[in-house]
């Protein structure tokens, strides 16, 4: 209600009132809103020194909490300087919600047991941050039978061993193309790494999704070869790259725009001003983003329709979605459970879909770049690899069965990880009572088991400041690594763990192997500044700003 509103209800009709009441009821309202601010402070503070088992932390302000002290640092920066001064288990508060960090494995015993009866089912509580813009997927799905639910045809499509077997088919395929596009501009011509990675990891789970090609990794050559006066593109031409553009760009940003929704409370959200605009553009970008997978969802269903009975149906995430437990269903493996036996919703396979397509485009294009780094900054372990290479591959092509062979990669990449985690947080809730640091917590408390941190304690890990591969591979063959033949098991982590470890990590490590293997074998990425630090950003998840190389053929 506005002040002239109030006026009215309180004394009649508008055109009578003088500009004397007028400030008068001003000055009333201004007095309750000083009121009313002095009373939520009163509230926010009394809550906040009565909380049950209270912890060491920054001091939070009502409505900010603590995000105004992050300012200046990355958020895995600020974390650990948090666990610095404050310790291995410490709380801060975001966007109004109490979080319990944990920085050592003793404090987290019971948070990663791959079982259904976990006392740790959910990675977060859902807030309303999440609703507002929508996340929809298994990662913000707090509803045991429906994640249940959902998970399973995680399962059926990315856990086959003809699944495996494809994916390796479409990465060296792909592969082959980028290649080419690569060898056309020449090895003078400065790639952006992670511009070129998240188009091809966008490609490879687009059609993991829906069965079909999106072709975004041409049409980014196509894009800048003209503008380079390397190749003429016609009007058409021109409109199909700027759509494919348009919809990588509208996953980069709506996922880099989570962030917003995660450490902003509503009020800062809609009426802070900067943040305020921003929010808004993220939601408009939402929209487009999901119009364009309902409009996938539509046309496959109505494919779908139009297939006679005796026809097969391809084999895609997707056309198993929607096919579920009807008369088309394509999926090998039943269920007994009665709940499990319905056909998804539209809304469920979007989802699903959404979830696969951001999770699978940004997770795998961040971290190939950050391999890709520390292979340019430590040419001895590059050497290592493609030796590697040399005597596991050597010119035939590459298959499923040849990547298992590839154990120094697997320790390059664990290291890689170690050192620069996507993840470097990773966030537990309890669903009934539990001990934790000897405090009796209550259920729906929320946990932030700090990997960052505990990847980086000289308790779990021989010179852990140190890039060192070897503390991955064939450590039973030595006994240099006493501290990682003793710990990693509970020390490291790459895909989560528990009953939420990542439904998609067969797929990103097939992606990692199989595309280092075909690049290094024959060339070379140099990074063209190799003193440069690293540019990544800290948020919700660690990603790579920028990270400029030349595609060279390798020196043999």
């Amino acid at each position: 209600m506005s002040c002239i509103e109030a006026y009215v209800c309180l004394y009649g009709d508008q055109r009578t009132a003088s500009i004397h009441d007028m400030f008068h009821i001003i000055n009333i309202f201004k007095l309750k809103g000083g009121v009313d601010m002095l009373w939520t402070i009163a509230k926010y503070y009394y809550n906040y020194f009565i909380r049950p088992n209270p912890l060491p932390g920054p001091f939070p302000l009502p409505i900010l909490g603590n995000v105004h002290q992050k300012r200046g640092f990355e958020f895995n920066e600020w974390l650990m300087l948090m666990h610095e001064k404050y310790g291995d288990m410490f709380e801060i508060n975001m966007a109004g919600k109490r979080l319990i960090v944990l920085c050592n494995i003793d404090l987290i015993e019971n948070m990663n047991i791959s079982s259904t009866k976990t006392k740790y089912p959910f990675r977060n509580i859902h807030f309303e941050g999440s609703a507002e813009y929508g996340l929809q997927g298994l990662a913000s799905n707090n509803d045991p039978k429906s994640w249940k639910y959902k998970r399973q045809f995680y399962t059926q499509a990315m856990m086959t061993p003809s699944f495996n077997y494809q994916a390796v088919e479409w990465t060296n395929e792909l592969w082959n193309e980028m290649e080419s596009c690569w060898n056309n501009l020449g090895e003078n011509y400065e790639l952006d790494l992670i511009k070129w990675m998240h188009r091809f990891s966008n490609e490879i789970i687009f059609r993991i999704s829906t069965g079909v090609k999106n072709d975004t990794v041409i049409s980014y050559y196509k894009n800048i070869a003209h503008e380079n006066n390397i190749i003429f593109l016609n009007e058409k031409e021109r409109e199909k790259v700027k759509e494919s553009e348009n919809f990588i760009q509208s996953i980069d940003t709506f996922l880099k725009g989570i962030v917003y929704f995660v450490i902003f409370n509503r009020f800062i959200r809609h009426y802070v001003p900067f943040i305020r605009g921003k929010v808004k553009s993220l939601l408009k970008n939402r929209d487009f983003l999901y119009n364009k997978v309902y409009e996938i969802i539509k046309k496959r269903r109505i494919e779908i329709e139009n297939t006679p009975l005796d026809q097969p149906l391809r084999h895609d995430m997707l056309t198993s979605h929607i096919t579920a437990n009807t008369k088309r269903d394509i999926n090998p493996v039943k269920h007994a459970d009665d709940d499990l036996l319905r056909p998804m919703t539209d809304e469920e396979i979007f989802g699903s879909i959404i979830d696969s397509m951001g999770a699978g485009t940004i997770t795998t294009a961040n971290f190939f770049c950050f391999v890709v780094y520390y292979l340019g900054r430590y040419p001895e372990v590059k050497q290592r690899f493609q030796k590697e290479l040399d005597e596991v591959l050597g010119t035939k092509s590459i298959t499923y069965n040849d990547l298992d062979k590839l154990k120094y990669c697997d320790a390059i990449i664990k290291e890689v990880n170690r050192n620069c985690p996507l993840s470097f947080s990773i966030g537990r809730v309890n669903n009934e009572k539990d001990i934790v640091g000897g405090f009796n917590w209550s259920e729906r408390t929320s946990f932030s088991i700090f990997y960052y941190a505990i990847m980086r304690r000289k308790d779990y890990w021989t010179d852990p400041e140190k890039f060192d591969p070897d503390r991955f591979y064939k450590i039973d063959e030595s006994d240099k690594y006493l501290l990682e033949k003793k710990y990693v098991k509970n020390s490291f982590t790459m895909f989560g763990g528990g009953i939420r470890i990542c439904p998609g990590r067969k797929l990103a490590m097939i992606e990692l192997k199989c595309l280092l293997a075909s690049i290094y074998r024959k060339y070379d990425l140099e990074l063209v500044d190799i003193n440069a630090p690293l540019k990544s950003s800290s948020n919700v998840i660690t990603i790579c700003k920028e990270l400029i190389v030349k595609f060279k053929p390798r020196k043999f």
